[in-house]
């Protein structure tokens, strides 16, 4: 029973010896065919007259970290048939290795898996760990030979494309929407291949796609009968193009903006950038460190400000916490507060400059100014702490260039929330078609409301976004016609093209509000996809691209041997 275990085929072969060789870590088994006749490759016919004998050296799969090799004697015969082109066959060993292979099924079949999961050197490297030596070239040949699982049409299809070269070459995955697996994959995403596909694959009942123009006119002639449906985030990223060109438009009011918004945190900024100088004509210059700690102090302060404000208007707690961003037992602690609390200062700890600090006072008077070669001089008597505690302590003693005022006024500035630069047209973009919860107050405050109040028409763009917004995350189908009939009344270009793009796909958007399919799906294929294109280090061919994706989505023909060797087993 052992000896049948240990066989690749023990239906036809039977095991003679097994040798081991420890200094070479290999075990070599022999073993011989025990069939009375073979049959013919070329005619098919039976034949029983043994010409000659030879040897068949395959590699298996190792053993206890041992490399296994298979000496198996096949023999050859003589074909009877006189009409046969083959005059001398060598027996066939299907299940255990095919003819001029020099490995068996089962190793194959693992280093084909390898190379799915790794590719050709990456692949190799592990191999050589699992005592199944080959090259790189090999596992791509084994990779090439495999055979792709059956293309089907699935009922739910998803569209997308991926880019071979940003910019310059794009492909197309196929997916099917119910059991997320790759369907195939096409070389490029025009119109007609995808035609072509649907018309060889007839059965598709809906199709999920982005809002490309291609995938909309291959769809509707390759399936015609199909529903087709516009991915939602897709229409979320062209409300979002049509926002980034209204501020395109608009950049004077983003300028605008930013000038008031100074000019309101003209006193913050002035608070955080001035100190206190208490009679004296040059204020002590304040170190990194302090002026982190007067800037949270002055943040602390404010929130604190907006808080109560809040609270004295009437506002509920849980609605402070969402609109300024604080967890609700902060806001109800500085409810309670009689005033504003300053966070205790932690009693200060020994330096470990304490014991060098007379004599830096001291060469320092003597005028070696040079901090990198005080810091020198004190380690020579064993001072074992950092430079930057030295450049510290020494900073307020030494003159400070001409430019360190400008910079730390300016890093001050920064800390305190004064911003210098307006808002990009994107970050403008985003402000309008993001959900009102997930913002900062800053960003409502100081940002989004003087948007909307300093412009009229950014006012009722803003509302229809929101609009636009809600109406494709929550699905609200009766929404969709309203929309549409304002969005062309309002008299903003940039949305009454966004309208117009939705009455040319009106049925696919349509359908996006009335059910639940999605491309999600999809674009984790696509970055799976990508995964594997950037393993190769983009220098895979298109077909050895579509093999690694489309493993796995079926059953394929490695998978089909082994089980009909496992089956044969059982039997045995």
């Amino acid at each position: 029973m052992a000896s049948v275990l240990l066989l690749p085929d023990p239906t036809v072969l039977a095991l003679l010896d097994v040798e081991v060789n420890e200094e070479a870590k290999i075990i070599t088994a022999t073993a011989k065919t025990t069939s009375k006749e073979a049959h013919c490759p070329v005619c098919g016919h039976a034949a029983d007259r043994v010409h000659s004998r030879y040897v068949r050296t395959l590699a298996d799969l190792p053993c206890s970290g041992q490399r296994v090799r298979w000496l198996v004697q096949v023999r050859r015969f003589w074909c009877e048939n006189t009409a046969c082109s083959r005059t001398i066959f060598t027996e066939r060993l299907p299940v255990c290795a095919p003819a001029h292979a020099r490995r068996t099924v089962q190793q194959a079949a693992v280093l084909c898996e390898v190379a799915f999961a790794l590719g050709g050197k990456a692949g190799s490297r592990i191999a050589r760990l699992l005592n199944m030596e080959t090259s790189h070239d090999t596992l791509l040949r084994l990779m090439q030979r495999s055979e792709p699982p059956v293309v089907t049409a699935p009922r739910i299809l998803g569209l997308d494309d991926f880019a071979w070269k940003k910019g310059h070459r794009w492909g197309t995955l196929l997916i099917d929407q119910e059991t997320h697996k790759v369907v195939d994959v096409l070389p490029d995403r025009e119109a007609e291949t995808v035609t072509r596909w649907l018309v060889d694959h007839p059965g598709v009942e809906v199709i999920s796609r982005d809002r490309a123009g291609a995938y909309a006119d291959g769809a509707r002639k390759g399936a015609p009968q199909a529903q087709q449906i516009a991915d939602r985030f897709h229409l979320l990223v062209n409300l979002h193009s049509a926002m980034v060109r209204l501020f395109e438009r608009k950049h004077e009011i983003l300028k605008q903006v930013v000038t008031k918004e100074q000019a309101q945190n003209k006193g913050t900024a002035s608070h955080c950038s001035e100190p206190d100088a208490q009679g004296k004509d040059e204020p002590k210059p304040l170190t990194p460190t302090e002026a982190q700690r007067q800037a949270r102090h002055a943040r602390r302060k404010n929130r604190y400000e907006e808080v109560i404000k809040l609270h004295e208007q009437g506002m509920s707690q849980a609605a402070i916490a969402t609109l300024v961003g604080l967890n609700r037992n902060t806001v109800h602690s500085y409810i309670q507060a009689p005033e504003f609390l300053e966070q205790a200062r932690s009693s200060r700890h020994k330096s470990k400059l304490d014991p060098y600090k007379d004599y830096l006072h001291q060469r320092f008077a003597e005028g070696q100014q040079n901090v990198t070669h005080l810091i020198a001089e004190i380690r020579e008597q064993g001072f074992r702490g950092s430079n930057t505690i030295v450049f510290d302590y020494l900073r307020s003693r030494r003159g400070e260039p001409a430019w360190r005022d400008v910079y730390q006024q300016r890093k001050q500035q920064i800390a305190c929330g004064v911003s210098k630069k307006p808002l990009s047209a994107h970050q403008a973009a985003w402000l309008f078609v993001c959900n009102p919860r997930k913002l900062k107050w800053r960003q409502i405050w100081w940002q989004l409301e003087p948007l909307r109040v300093e412009d009229e028409e950014l006012g009722r763009a803003y509302h229809l976004a929101q609009d636009f917004r809600a109406m494709i995350t929550q699905r609200q189908v009766a929404v969709l016609p309203r929309w549409l009939k304002e969005a062309e009344t309002c008299g903003i270009p940039e949305l009454r093209s966004l309208a117009v793009g939705v009455y040319r796909d009106y049925h696919a958007v349509y359908g996006a509000l009335e059910t639940s399919y999605s491309n999600g799906q999809t674009e984790a294929q696509v970055h799976r996809l990508k995964l594997i294109k950037r393993q190769a280090y983009g220098r895979a061919s298109f077909e050895q691209l579509r093999l690694r994706v489309l493993h796995g989505s079926g059953v394929t023909h490695q998978e089909n041997l082994r089980m009909e060797r496992l089956s044969q087993q059982k039997c045995v």
